[in-house]
């Protein structure tokens, strides 16, 4: 579907007036960006099906208030006895009481880094950014909101846990990291993180899937896998663990 949208982007650019190269790539560019955030939307509003819930179809208008099916949501959050407004963005503005730019731009960052893309860092919390919030929120037993409470914030940006939920990220260590900080701190590559799905895969973890993400899936079988071996079951790698799955 990507491929056909692309190529009837480039045969519209062909017959229209000469243009830079530049020009044409930031009209494939923007056709991908277009489709992108047209399946998050899709996911964004199966799951909230999957829910049939006022809240699951509240958080949906969060993250999509001009969504494709946002007027489908309003819908269903009326028959089943609920209001349609969504929640106010309790960091919009970025004063004192929220995050700054710099903040949001961390934790765009620190989301990429943990497996959750943002499409972009660049301060601005927009769909990609919400679905992305969204999915650590579900991964961690928060309530998905697609907005950040500030404990939540601190969670992300400093590796600690917001103390409300499952809190899969894990304690401070003494430096002060978490084990989600120390494994991001790794860089593994798409690659590397695929090879480690597969390592588990064949001691009988089930990752569901091998895609180089490390998703709810993986992240349980990383758990397992520490904790049938005597290590402590974060769900996050380190250094000689990541190592010795590579081997």
């Amino acid at each position: 579907m990507v491929r056909t949208m692309l190529s009837a982007a480039l045969v519209a650019a062909s017959l229209a007036a000469p243009a830079p190269a530049q020009d044409l790539g930031e009209i494939v560019g923007g056709v991908a960006r277009q489709y992108l955030s047209q399946e998050q939307d899709r996911a964004a509003f199966a799951q909230a099906q999957e829910r049939n819930t006022i809240r699951g179809y509240q958080s949906y208008l969060q993250q999509f208030p001009n969504g494709l099916y946002a007027a489908e949501a309003r819908g269903q959050i009326e028959r089943l006895g609920g209001s349609a407004a969504t929640r106010p963005d309790p960091y919009a503005g970025g004063d004192a009481s929220g995050l700054t730019r710099d903040q949001r731009i961390a934790v765009q960052q620190r989301l990429n880094a943990l497996g959750y893309g943002t499409n972009g860092a660049d301060g601005n919390f927009g769909a990609g950014t919400r679905r992305a919030i969204a999915l650590w929120q579900r991964d961690r037993g928060y309530t998905q909101t697609g907005s950040l409470s500030t404990p939540q914030a601190n969670e992300i940006l400093r590796g600690t846990t917001a103390g409300n939920g499952s809190g899969g990220g894990g304690q401070a260590s003494a430096t002060g990291l978490g084990p989600a900080d120390n494994e991001a701190d790794l860089g593994l590559s798409r690659s590397q993180k695929a090879a480690i799905q597969a390592a588990l895969t064949r001691r009988g973890y089930d990752t569901r899937g091998i895609d180089g993400a490390f998703g709810s899936g993986t992240r349980s079988a990383i758990a397992s896998w520490q904790g049938a071996n005597g290590m402590q079951a974060t769900g996050y790698l380190t250094a000689q663990q990541a190592d010795s799955l590579l081997r």
